[in-house]
Formats: structure tokens, C-alpha cells, sequence
């Protein structure tokens, strides 16, 4: 069972404002974020497996904050591109990420599609990474510039993969380019360590793609909401490593160039990368 004793350390953290979050390491900022988790869960049974669970659990990230890697989690940086390269297709029936991690294979429907399948949301036929753009450059202070990936079709189905994210919304505030994700569920270990780099990713994104209307527009902070936000029985050992005193190694991946890399990355046509393009050449590494 799960020692849920606090310790002095752990007692004493406290939800982390704004303007100390800048001033602050990754490793200290995500470091953060678990052992609350360590602190505020409570234990419950959803589908009868145990998990470590808080509710209405918010974090947030300054830019280029993504990578997890902490050494008992063991980060699988190649697993990150490919998973972020099967968003960008944005194709309903591309099942190819299952080459890549087993557990995709069971979210396969019956027509071979996949719901967790981000990039259908964002880069397909919905088009709503382009309707943010679109919105934001007609008003920069709209509330209206979301992306929405859970609808209630996930919900009232009975498929084995129901998407785990509402939905990112995005604003500019002082001209700073803010991101909020909204999640249903989130796995602390495995599912963080995917998600927050790809949102990223996609934030950066359109940050880069506005910037091409608004050109002192600045990288501002990622907010993440989560309903449930947990740690399943079997990983309680990695959490209490991760929370306190575990190993984090510092990874940082190039940044994107600009609104032309934006549309590089989104063509996919990668048989010859400008050198300039150094976070394409990275990712298809």
C-alpha cells in the first residue's frame, strides 16, 4: 500500500502563482506538481483497478517546459515525435501509432479508427487549428479560439478509447499567447509525459502561425486543468521517487523557426529540410 504520511517537506508546498513560476526550474515546477498530487489524492476504484486520485487538479508550465524526465519514469523522447507526427497527418484512419506503443491496439474501432486520435481534431477535416488562427487574427481578445476534442458521440458510444481531452482553448492577454488544456482524466505518469509535450508543441504552433499578424506577440504560459488527475497502484513507487528525490535530467528540444516551419510541419513533406528548420530535424529524427 501507499505510505500517504506527510512529510515535512511535502506539507509545506503550496500552489505556486504566476510570477514565481518563471523564476523557478522545470525540475522544481514539475517536481511540484507530483508530490501535490502525493499529498491531495484520495483513493478510488474506477473500473475496479486503484488509483491515487485528485480532483479539479490544475497545473501550469511556462514555454518550453515539456519534457518529464525524471529517471524512474524513463522519458521515451522517440515514442514523443511519433506520437506528435500521427497528429499532424490529422487523419481519422491512420492507425500507425500502434507500430509504436501495443496499447493503441486496443483502442482500434471496428471502422479502424482510432478517438484518441488528437490530430483528427485539430489537423483534419474539422480544420480547428486553422479556426483559432482565424479567430485570434479577426480579435485578438476573443474567448472563442478553442479546439474541441470530447464530444458527447465519445460519450454515448461503447468503444474501448474515450478521448481523455476536452479541449484547448487559447488567448492573448497582454500579448502574451496563453493556452488552457482541459482534461476529463489524466494519468500522471504515462498520459503527462505525452500530452504535455505535444500540447505544447501545438501551442508553439500557433503561436508562430499569429505572429505572421501580430509580430511582438510573445510565448505565454500553458494552464492545465484536470477533473481527475491521477497515478495508477502500480506506479504509487515511481510517484514517491518522482515527489521527492528522484533524478531529473534537464531536455530541451530546438525551437521552431517560425511561421514557415509552421507549414513544413504541416505539409509533411520532409525528404529535404531546410537547415534553419531545426526542430523539424529533430523531430523526424
Amino acid at each position: 500500500m501507499l505510505n500517504l504520511s506527510r512529510s515535512k517537506t511535502g506539507s509545506n508546498i503550496i500552489m505556486i502563482m504566476h510570477s514565481a513560476i518563471l523564476d523557478m526550474t522545470n525540475e522544481t515546477i514539475l517536481r511540484n506538481v507530483y508530490a501535490r498530487l502525493l499529498i491531495e489524492g484520495q483513493l478510488v476504484k474506477p473500473r475496479g483497478l486503484q488509483v491515487l486520485e485528485a480532483e479539479n487538479f490544475d497545473y501550469e508550465l511556462p514555454p518550453y517546459c515539456r519534457f518529464i524526465k525524471f529517471a524512474a519514469r524513463k522519458l521515451n523522447i522517440p515514442y514523443i515525435k511519433k506520437e506528435f507526427m500521427w497528429y499532424l497527418k490529422g487523419q481519422a484512419n491512420d492507425v500507425s501509432i500502434a507500430q509504436h506503443a501495443a496499447l493503441w491496439n486496443s483502442a482500434i474501432k471496428d471502422d479502424g479508427t482510432i478517438n484518441s486520435n488528437y490530430g483528427q481534431y485539430i489537423f483534419g477535416q474539422m480544420r480547428q487549428f486553422d479556426n483559432v488562427v482565424r479567430i485570434l487574427t479577426s480579435d485578438s481578445d476573443s474567448r472563442k479560439a478553442s479546439i474541441v476534442i470530447l464530444t458527447d458521440k465519445h460519450l454515448q458510444s461503447n468503444d474501448a478509447d474515450t478521448p481523455c481531452t476536452y479541449s484547448l482553448n487559447f488567448r492573448i492577454r497582454k500579448n502574451y499567447l496563453n493556452m488552457t488544456v482541459r482534461m476529463r482524466s489524466q494519468d500522471a505518469i504515462y498520459g503527462m509525459g505525452s500530452d504535455v509535450p505535444c500540447f505544447s508543441f501545438i501551442h508553439e504552433m500557433i503561436l508562430h502561425t499569429l505572429r505572421e499578424k501580430y509580430p511582438a506577440l510573445m510565448y505565454g504560459m500553458y494552464y492545465h486543468s484536470n477533473d481527475s488527475f491521477h497515478v495508477y497502484e502500480k506506479h504509487w513507487p515511481m510517484l514517491k521517487l518522482i515527489a521527492h528525490d528522484d533524478k531529473f535530467e534537464q531536455y530541451d528540444c530546438p525551437q521552431m523557426s517560425g511561421a514557415a516551419e509552421v507549414r513544413f510541419l504541416r505539409a509533411m513533406e520532409f525528404d529535404e529540410v531546410p537547415d534553419e528548420y531545426q526542430f523539424t530535424k529533430w523531430l523526424i529524427q
